[in-house]
């Protein structure tokens, strides 16, 4: 069957494709093309423009927008934002007896003695030995140069017990007649042994508590016992005094209890030697009670501890001098 004759062949062969490729897009869409890309570039510029256009409005209110009024509240209308636990009460104690606090003996005597030795050491600056501006010493009669460091080795034996009660009122009135810037101790020897004033092994100062102290001291003790000197006078030089008074009924003793006279006064001669010149750091005086003694011991140790032309550092005292013969 024949095709209709108003239909025209298109060409044959390799050259009629070519020729269908190259022709060119009609106006209708190009003119589409166009109208789209304008419409988008439109719709890209309004977006953009609203953006800017709302920040600068936003900014624009919070710069003039007027800040609201100020309001203060009391502290006390704040309320805390979580609730306050009350503290826990601790249980009532039970009152209890407030107990004064306890001072050891010990402690108080240690502050005494500190203040004995602060007061003594500012004396010793203020002179050398026999200085006279201190009060002379004088014990039953027998005087001795103006010191500053004087110990009484005083005989409490039992063959004291009638005079010893004197003899302590001796004692006492010497050292209260002594001035603070003057020291001193006693010692008593009976029962063989020796019982120094408890003063830590120092001296006290003459003060009137301290001289106080002391005569209790004395009267609390009761003379029993035998007498041997010899533990008495170590303890005495032990503290280097400068004035020792020896008091004694029989320094040497009598029957089972009599010692060697010879040996205390070799004993003293150690603890008290002479120089080169015979002179001797520490006098020592002595006072021979109620009965004379038949080996002159006191007399003797006067003699060479002290004793010169003028005094000689010796005193006899007998018991009508002491009220016993009465």
């Amino acid at each position: 069957m024949t095709k209709p004759s108003n239909q025209r062949a298109s060409p044959a062969g390799p050259a009629g494709r070519r020729s269908r490729k190259r022709r060119p897009g009609t106006p209708l869409a190009w003119s589409l093309s166009i109208v789209a890309h304008v419409l988008l570039l439109a719709f890209a510029f309004l977006v953009t423009w609203s953006v800017v256009d709302a920040s600068e409005d936003d900014v624009e209110s919070r710069i003039l927008a007027p800040p609201p009024p100020r309001t203060f509240e009391p502290v006390s209308t704040l309320r805390p934002t979580e609730p306050i636990r009350p503290a826990p009460t601790l249980p009532a104690r039970r009152p209890t007896e407030s107990r004064p606090e306890t001072v050891q003996v010990a402690e108080v005597a240690d502050l005494i003695f500190a203040a004995d030795d602060l007061l003594l050491d500012g004396t010793d600056l203020a002179g050398g030995e026999g200085d006279a501006s201190l009060p002379g010493i004088d014990f039953g009669g027998v005087g001795a140069p103006a010191a500053r460091r004087i110990v009484f080795v005083v005989d409490a034996s039992g063959s004291m017990i009638g005079a010893y009660p004197a003899v302590i009122d001796q004692v006492e009135r010497t050292l209260r007649r002594l001035v603070p810037r003057q020291s001193f101790s006693v010692v008593l020897f009976r029962s063989g042994g020796a019982e120094p004033l408890p003063t830590g092994g120092r001296l006290r100062a003459a003060t009137t508590p301290a001289i106080d102290e002391a005569a209790d001291w004395m009267r609390d003790l009761r003379p029993e016992g035998r007498s041997d000197p010899a533990a008495a006078l170590r303890k005495a030089f032990a503290v280097d005094p400068e004035v020792v008074y020896l008091v004694s009924t029989d320094i040497t003793g009598a029957g089972v209890y009599e010692i060697d006279g010879d040996a205390l006064i070799e004993l003293l001669d150690e603890l008290n030697p002479a120089d080169d010149d015979g002179r001797r750091k520490t006098v020592i005086r002595c006072i021979q009670l109620l009965d004379e003694d038949r080996l002159g011991t006191l007399r003797k140790i006067a003699r060479m501890h002290g004793g010169d032309a003028q005094e000689s550092g010796f005193a006899f005292i007998g018991r009508e001098a002491l009220g016993l013969d009465r």
